[in-house]
């Protein structure tokens, strides 16, 4: 079977229990120079990890060349359009235009209430914030606006106003992925859209002599909300053979995705020979 291209990037480790920031940047730093072409970072309120915002800016200041991605900020969260725009302004600035904004609505209901912002209401919240323009008027072209979501409206904002899709593709997803990754090209066509959208799959990988046990910690403390057997369930899905590795690298290539997020689940440099792997 011929090798399909695809791009391999990372996610940061910034829900990573205790992770220091001479971590970070190191993890940033180390990821680069394999070749790593972005760098992600999730967005969370009421969980101990780092503002995604923040984050990236950090990572910006000591690297050159990766992507910096959102995958995905939570917009509803942030509905003063006027200030969201600055921040997201300045860090493309910051930058030198490496961001890439993938923004969804979320699912986690304490980070709305304690934002003060109606749960019900995050679809239509962010459908106001894209009516009133707030990538463009920050700068952001439409190629570089993804969405995350796995829903019709998801779609339908990735035809309006996106240049593609982020999918949640491990964690024993990848069946619903590769349907919903069918719809999203399927309306794209039919809305005559020029080229493609470009698709961005993620999934959890560790590395190293403690890779399942890393995976099994992380995984356990990060979903801890849906209960302690759906989270070992979810955590058995982590990548942690190199071999099984490559093996989903092709399958989601061949899938069409043009890029690939490797999430981590330690701050520890010896993950990042997921990366390594994967980049070949």
């Amino acid at each position: 079977m011929a090798v399909v291209a695809i791009d391999i990037g990372v996610g940061l480790p910034a829900d990573v229990e205790g992770v220091t920031p001479a971590q970070l940047v190191r993890w940033a730093r180390q990821a680069e120079d394999l070749g790593a072409s972005t760098l992600a970072c999730t967005d969370r309120v009421q969980y101990p990890s780092l503002e995604s915002l923040l984050t990236l800016a950090t990572v910006a200041s000591v690297t050159t060349r990766a992507r910096l991605m959102t995958s995905v900020l939570v917009a509803p969260l942030r509905a003063g359009n006027a200030l969201f725009r600055k921040q997201i302004a300045t860090l493309d600035r910051l930058s030198e235009h490496r961001l890439v904004l993938g923004i969804g609505v979320g699912r986690r209901q304490d980070d709305y209430a304690a934002c003060g912002v109606d749960f019900s209401r995050r679809g239509r919240i962010l459908d106001d914030q894209l009516d009133a323009g707030f990538p463009s008027v920050a700068g952001m072209p439409g190629e570089r606006l993804l969405f995350g979501g796995n829903s019709q409206a998801t779609v339908g904002r990735v035809v309006r106003h996106g240049g593609g899709w982020i999918a949640a593709a491990g964690l024993g997803a990848w069946d619903r992925t590769a349907a919903l990754a069918t719809e999203v090209r399927a309306a794209w066509a039919e809305a005559r859209k020029p080229g493609a959208p470009r698709l961005v799959a993620m999934i959890y990988a560790a590395a190293g002599p403690r890779a399942r046990e890393d995976a099994d910690r992380h995984l356990h403390r990060y979903y801890s909300f849906l209960g302690a057997e759906r989270a070992a369930e979810l955590a058995s899905h982590v990548v942690t053979d190199s071999g099984r590795l490559v093996e989903t690298r092709d399958r989601i290539a061949e899938a069409g995705f043009s890029e690939l997020l490797l999430l981590p689940t330690s701050a520890e440099p010896e993950h990042l020979e997921a990366l390594r792997a994967a980049v070949g």
